[in-house]
């Protein structure tokens, strides 16, 4: 009966230790990844807690807004107004532009080249002239390949942003009437 234990014992060490190495394996791969995917998310969500802390107070209610990596842009058709953030390793840069004294809204794009074809994004900036001569050109960064080492949809994001200010441009403004 002992020598039967025995041997019953030996097989379940096997089964146990299979199925301990089995787990120890699987955890070393899945722990990783729910580690970076949570560690994602609580950035995004402290990045979307410093956006509402710095626009909140502001008076403006956007109709259109959108949040990507560490970068912010919405815009108020209202009162013609587009904000964008981009979050540095020091502080934050907030550009507020009246779309009102804007003339144009214009993409620029830059590429590396190689045998005279683009091969990968480096940069991609809104630029903003406007109507005044003596007023700077503003430029909003939505990608900087020494910032970013992907691209994540910024050209069809930068895009679809144009659009939309070109449009808030063109339309004329309403004039609201007090009562």
């Amino acid at each position: 009966m002992v020598f039967i234990f025995k041997k019953l014992i030996k097989k379940n060490k096997m089964k146990i230790s299979l199925i301990i190495v089995s787990t120890l394996l699987i955890l070393s791969v899945f722990v990783p990844i729910l580690l970076f995917i949570l560690n994602g998310t609580k950035n995004t969500s402290n990045i979307k807690k410093q956006i509402n802390t710095l626009i909140k107070d502001n008076g403006i209610t956007y109709d259109i807004k959108e949040i990507w990596r560490k970068n912010f842009i919405a815009i108020d058709n209202n009162h013609k107004i587009i904000s964008s953030i981009q979050f540095n390793e020091n502080e934050p840069f907030i550009s507020i532009i009246n779309l009102a004294d804007v003339k144009q809204c214009h993409v620029i794009k830059d590429s590396n080249i190689i045998k005279g074809k683009p091969v990968s994004l480096k940069k991609l900036d809104l630029e903003f002239i406007f109507k005044s001569s003596t007023k700077p050109n503003a430029i909003i960064n939505f990608f900087n390949i020494d910032n970013d080492l992907t691209e994540d949809f910024e050209l069809q994001r930068i895009e679809k942003w144009q659009a939309l200010i070109n449009k808030a441009i063109t339309e004329p403004q309403i004039a609201r009437m007090a009562s």
